[in-house]
């Protein structure tokens, strides 16, 4: 009888070994738009490694990068209706209007990396609006990853004053484009592509909505003169990662505690990966030869541009957002702003532009 036992013990130990060594494994179809030399996709790699690696091969990923299976403006639609398991993207940049709560992060509210990722989160959690709006579609997000700060880029004279954004063509995406509005500019919207070689052509004066290290990393400073804060308009953009509901659900009580539990810990990784790209893009910038100057707004400044903007950009949201929702996004709005504010006071994350200033790479 104890041979018997041990027999089955032993097939037993062998047969969940051949599930993790990856002959029965669970396999995960991951879709993006973003190059893998972006810092979120960095993220999104040392996630699926360590899922894989803690599952003991039971999870298996099929990685489809810079959109090689999905479209941006796919990427979301597709992971509803399943041909995609788990999506990177922003959904509120290209999904709109499906995803209006998405939007909640608009410009200068804050820059702190640290605080917009920690607030995303725990809206997600504690509000069940913004939850619904994910799990109606077959979302169930796993983690936020705020975008860099908005950086502007000129071609022919400095951003340093409110006052300078009347009348020029800017290119803008989101709630940047109402605010290049607000202060008498005229948005234009065209792929990031599109913004590198439209600035070097002349077909917009600024190139904006370009975050800090993915604007450099493309090599947007080569084609300007001047970049700019826009006086430290901020975080304007999050993605969102998510996995299919229903396939989740088919996953075994195990397998789910594997991703939970390493989509707890993505977004301490991805701040300490994105400091260690700031600091890259910080060094480039401080050491570029091709006649590159930098500009943040004064203090002053800077609350002026927020006080014209606010007011308008916040108003609009409310409205828009409120559309098809029975939400009090007002109060939706606060509860972000606390959030983000409880999380600044005990943050020491320094944005791309604090870092330029205090090597002293700046003017003013």
């Amino acid at each position: 009888m104890k041979k018997s036992l041990g027999k089955m013990m032993l097939g037993a130990g062998l047969a969940f070994g051949a599930a993790a060594s990856g002959h029965a494994a669970e396999r995960l179809v991951y879709a993006s738009y973003y190059g893998e030399a972006y810092t979120v996709s960095k993220a999104d790699i040392w996630v699926m490694s360590e899922i894989e690696k803690r599952s003991n091969g039971g999870i298996k990923f099929e990685r489809y990068h810079n959109a090689t299976l999905l479209k941006a403006p796919d990427i979301y639609p597709g992971l509803s209706s399943g041909a995609a398991d788990i999506a990177s993207g922003t959904p509120a940049a290209y999904n709109r209007n499906q995803y209006r709560l998405s939007n909640v992060a608009l410009p200068y509210i804050s820059s702190d990396i640290i605080a917009v990722g920690k607030a995303m989160k725990d809206l997600y959690d504690s509000n069940e609006a913004f939850q619904q709006e994910f799990e109606r579609r077959g979302a169930k997000v796993l983690y936020f990853l705020p975008w860099g700060e908005s950086s502007f880029y000129t071609g022919a004279r400095p951003l340093v004053r409110a006052e300078d954004f009347k009348g020029q063509k800017v290119r803008a995406v989101q709630a940047i484009a109402e605010s290049v509005e607000a202060l008498g500019g005229t948005p234009v919207a065209m792929t990031w592509n599109e913004a590198v070689e439209g600035l070097t052509r002349g077909v917009v004066d600024i190139a904006g909505s370009i975050p800090f290290d993915s604007g450099v990393f493309g090599g947007i400073h080569e084609s300007a003169k001047y970049a700019s804060d826009g006086g430290d308009q901020g975080i304007f953009s999050v993605a969102a990662i998510s996995i299919n509901k229903k396939r989740y659900d088919s996953l075994s009580p195990e397998l789910q505690k594997v991703i939970d539990d390493v989509a707890a810990e993505a977004q301490q990784k991805y701040f300490e990966l994105l400091d260690e790209s700031y600091e890259d893009v910080v060094n480039r910038l401080c050491t570029y030869k091709g006649g590159l100057t930098i500009n943040v707004f004064s203090d002053e400044e800077a609350k002026k541009t927020a006080d014209i903007v606010n007011p308008i950009v916040q108003g609009n949201w409310t409205k828009w957002a409120a559309s098809g929702n029975q939400v009090d996004t007002q109060a939706f709005l606060n509860q972000y702003v606390e959030l983000v504010r409880k999380y600044e006071a005990d943050s020491d994350w320094k944005s791309g532009y604090q870092r330029l200033k205090d090597r002293g790479c700046v003017q003013q």
